[in-house]
């Protein structure tokens, strides 16, 4: 009898794969991961190992775990960080982030906060995670970039952002590794940047947003005295405050301008101050900094004025104090300012008009300047030549200083100074440049309308329907005109050669010519307008029953259809911008008023109760 006939046979180890491992993480089955320790420790391997990853997204049974809770809890877990503590590679393993395009940079720590499981985060947190993982991927980009859900890249922006406040205590609190709440993201966006950008401007939003952000706010301050989390910028030089202005976030903004901070501690923190009561009126001291500046490159006010994607900008004009900002500024010096560039541009409109009108009909350009009246002529040249150089100049400032560029002024302006280059070259062909460049002038006087009340939300409605609804019209009427008159022309006779008439060639309506398509396209748009004449059109017809169905059809559409779409969408645009009316007007006084500075900054306000 041989020796080793009564020795036990070794033991089996049990292998593992990244299939077996995830599937046991993702039916919480402890059990299933019984002589993983053991099989790693004795192939020298780790779970962060190639092997043990998804090759798509390089994700490990961590955050696999994590996505797979059941009742809010998943027993694998906390095997698996204590198998990966005795391999030695903890802190790599619960650190490992997606590297996928759309994922990349997410960690267990985001998806424990995203689950709104804190005994998680706080067993990460203990084991060393880190709390400032910047979630980077296609996927937590805002939807303007094609992303889906931009909370701040952050996990304390991410916590914040999905209203978990026990969450943001923690992180920012615990004995292991507090977070940092002045932290930037790769848009340099802190996490109250975070909390304007997911504002939907909705009841329930808007509360829990604006409780979170005074609650980070003041905790910042405790914590930072000597750093205003407020104050810090993104990459675009944008405060929180300027960002909701921006993005249009009114119940963020409303309440930022308007924040009461009770807490003494932070108190100084916030931007309205009751200043005294008497009866039913009371005053309130509001803090201007950042809505109205000086010297600064942004002022909240110029966001909302100039950014015209905002669609809900005349309703944030109309916040306190906002509102009695923009009223006592026009009081106490833009009116002035406002009359003097009326009168002065009417009195160049005028000078204009005199100098086209009172030009020299013979000889050529230059003329000389020898009488009384050529010296007269001489100075309204001047004067006109001077308005031009002045609109083109201003403009490209404004530009350059990334303000919108003033388009009817910008052209009236390089008009102007192409009719003065042309005279000046000799060019008797600067008249027809002049007299468009007079004609817009004279339009832009619509310009100065929005100082007053009444007529600039009239001038408004015009551009609005100029802009919106005319250009829609004309480009959906020049296609149906210029594809019928190529099937109606197709149907008229082709005119025989000169050389084979007698004198009396036939010319359209009788028949088609090289020029015979845009005297047709005249002709559509006389029957659009109700004075073509059908008869003289159905003259060199092959088909003239086809003929006639065609421009019937096309009267329908162009004349019944469209012009009656273009008369409802007017009807829609007036509707729209009456009922704004008071708003609009405020954002046009805004415009004439950034001429000057609003040097105070603080101001204060009288107001009854009903307007608060």
């Amino acid at each position: 009898m041989s020796c080793d006939e009564g020795s036990p046979e070794p033991p089996v180890l049990k292998v593992f794969n990244r299939w077996l491992l995830f599937e046991a993480v993702s039916r919480a089955d402890r059990r299933a991961l019984d002589g993983l320790l053991q099989y790693l420790q004795s192939n020298e391997k780790r779970l962060t190992d190639e092997e043990f990853k998804e090759p798509s997204t390089g994700k490990t049974c961590l955050p696999k775990a994590l996505l797979n809770l059941h009742s809010g809890h998943n027993d694998t877990i906390p095997v698996l960080m204590d198998i990966a503590e005795q391999t030695g590679n903890l802190r790599e393993f619960i650190n490992t982030p997606f590297r996928d395009v759309y994922y990349r940079g997410q960690t267990a720590m985001h998806i424990a906060i995203e689950r709104r499981c804190k005994q998680y985060v706080e067993l990460l947190v203990e084991k060393g995670a880190d709390v400032h993982a910047q979630a980077r991927g296609r996927f937590f980009q805002p939807r303007e970039e094609g992303g889906y859900f931009y909370f701040g890249e952050l996990p304390l922006s991410l916590a914040a952002s999905t209203n978990q406040p026990d969450m943001v205590h923690y992180l920012t609190e615990n004995s292991h590794k507090a977070a940092d709440l002045r932290r930037q993201d790769s848009k340099g966006n802190t996490v109250l940047h975070a909390l304007v950008h997911i504002a939907d401007n909705t009841r329930d939003n808007t509360r829990f947003v604006t409780k979170m952000y005074d609650l980070l706010l003041i905790k910042s301050a405790k914590l930072y005295p000597d750093c205003n989390l407020e104050n810090i910028l993104n990459n675009d030089g944008m405060s929180p405050l300027m960002m909701a202005a921006k993005l249009g976030k009114i119940g963020v903004f409303q309440h930022i301008i308007r924040r009461e901070i009770k807490d003494e501690e932070a108190r100084h923190l916030s931007r309205k101050f009751k200043d005294w009561a008497y009866g039913p009126v009371y005053s309130n001291l509001y803090d201007l900094s950042s809505l109205d500046t000086c010297g600064e490159e942004v002022s909240v006010l110029e966001i909302l004025v100039y950014n015209s994607r905002i669609e809900n900008r005349h309703e944030m004009l109309a916040v306190e104090p906002i509102n009695e900002l923009l009223r006592a500024k026009w009081q106490k010096f833009a009116a002035v300012t406002f009359y003097i560039s009326v009168f002065s541009y009417l009195a160049t409109m005028v000078i204009f008009t005199l100098v086209a009108y009172y030009r020299p009909s013979t000889g050529t350009p230059p003329y000389a300047y020898n009488s009384t009246e050529d010296k007269v002529r001489l100075a309204g040249e001047i004067i006109t030549v001077a308005s031009g150089v002045f609109f083109f100049a201003t403009n490209v400032i404004h530009y350059l200083l990334t303000n919108p560029l003033c388009f009817h002024s910008f052209i009236y302006s390089v008009l102007v100074l192409v009719s003065a280059a042309l005279y000046l070259s000799g060019i008797e062909a600067y008249v027809s440049v002049m007299v468009f460049a007079l004609a817009l002038g004279w339009m832009n006087t619509l310009y100065f309308t929005r100082g007053l009340k009444l007529t600039g939300t009239y001038s408004i409605m015009i551009q609005k329907i100029l802009i919106k609804d005319l250009f829609r019209f004309l480009l959906v009427y020049v296609l149906f005109m210029i594809g019928y008159a190529s099937a109606l022309v197709s149907l008229l006779k082709i005119c025989p050669e000169k050389n084979m008439c007698n004198g009396t060639c036939p010319k359209y309506p009788e028949c088609r010519d090289t020029n015979t398509f845009s005297e047709f396209l005249l002709d559509l748009f006389k029957l659009t307008i109700g004075i073509g004449e059908l008869d003289d059109m159905l003259k060199g017809a092959q088909y003239p029953v086809v003929f006639l169905i065609l421009l019937v059809t096309y009267i329908i559409l162009t004349f019944v259809l469209l012009l009656n779409m273009l008369i409802a969408l007017m009807g829609e645009t007036v509707g729209q911008v009456s009922k704004e009316s008071k708003q609009i007007w405020k954002l046009q006084v805004r415009g004439i008023q950034k001429v000057k500075c609003w040097q105070s900054k603080m101001l204060q306000i009288c107001m009854h109760p009903k307007e608060l």
